[in-house]
């Protein structure tokens, strides 16, 4: 079985060195062939110098692509042209930021072999200084409480996809959401769930993300919140059409408000003003988005 693991990165090597450097930790299944390839998002390949270095230190071969035209849509859609090209049976989306679980590609075949599904997915979990930390990114998470469950869509910070699925499809991650840096991939997996093609989370397939310091300000937290409000009245439309899509959205936007009001009235929670905060945004958001969508400005997560 050969699995190529994609990696998109802009500006941030010292990060991407210890994401690949992580692989030499994990314990590799038998018969499990692995690749990487590697999405470089500057103008002049910045990420080159870094990854002939990682090339000396670990066991694996890396492919490295430099894609100039700014915007992660643009490096994720290079991501698939690439693939097609590539031998493999499986891909991957990872961050540039994570460091993957050490039974990460363990719990992977053993998930391959016992269950007829051809895209994986698992949790990402927040780490500040080597531990496991609560911050303000656990707001956005999708919250699931089972071990094992199937989801409508999955996050390129973690997922692994059949390339069966890529050959049978044209798919394409959406332009239109590059200046949010965000909302891509949902929309994309979405589609492919809607095509019939089965998600499944676990628990065990499992990744480690940095905390970043500029994702702990109630800007960050306000910033965001607004932009997924704006961004899912988007991805409701292409989902159901735009009839039903802003149907969806208003209620939504309801849906919203209730829960800041329900939030406010328990102030002793954990990051209730941040989660407060949130609520309110993201209504306001998805209400005004019909005008602000073409306005957005470009996004640093």
């Amino acid at each position: 079985m050969k699995i190529l693991i994609c990696i998109c990165t802009y500006k941030r090597n010292n990060i991407l060195n210890k994401c690949l450097m992580s692989f030499n930790k994990a314990v590799i299944p038998l018969n499990l062939n692995i690749k990487f390839l590697i999405i470089d998002n500057t103008i002049n390949g910045n990420a080159k110098s870094i990854i002939n270095e990682v090339k000396k230190k670990i066991n694996y071969k890396i492919s490295y692509v430099n894609e100039k035209k700014r915007g992660i849509v643009y490096a994720r859609n290079k991501c698939l042209d690439e693939v097609r090209k590539i031998n493999c049976d499986y891909f991957s989306f990872l961050d540039d930021d994570c460091e993957i679980d050490k039974k990460w590609f363990v719990n992977f075949k053993k998930i391959v072999n016992t269950q007829k599904v051809k895209i994986v997915t698992g949790p990402q979990i927040h780490k500040s200084n080597g531990k496991n930390n609560n911050n303000l990114e656990t707001i956005f998470e999708k919250k699931i409480n089972n071990d094992r469950k199937f989801v409508n869509w999955a996050a390129t910070n973690n997922v692994i996809i059949s390339k069966d699925i890529l050959l049978s499809s044209n798919l394409k991650f959406d332009v239109n959401l590059n200046k949010f840096g965000m909302g891509e991939d949902q929309l994309f997996f979405l589609q492919l769930n809607k095509k019939g093609h089965q998600i499944l989370w676990d628990k065990e397939i499992k990744v480690y993300e940095r905390k970043h310091s500029h994702r702990s300000t109630m800007k960050w937290v306000t910033d965001r919140s607004f932009r997924l409000g704006i961004l899912g009245n988007y991805i409701d439309k292409k989902i159901y059409g735009l009839i039903i899509g802003n149907i969806i959205n208003y209620i939504k936007s309801i849906y919203y408000l209730i829960f800041s009001i329900l939030t406010a009235l328990n102030p002793f929670q954990k990051l209730y003003p941040y989660k407060l905060i949130s609520f309110i945004y993201r209504s306001f958001g998805r209400m005004l988005s019909p005008f602000l969508f073409k306005k957005i400005k470009f996004y640093k997560k």
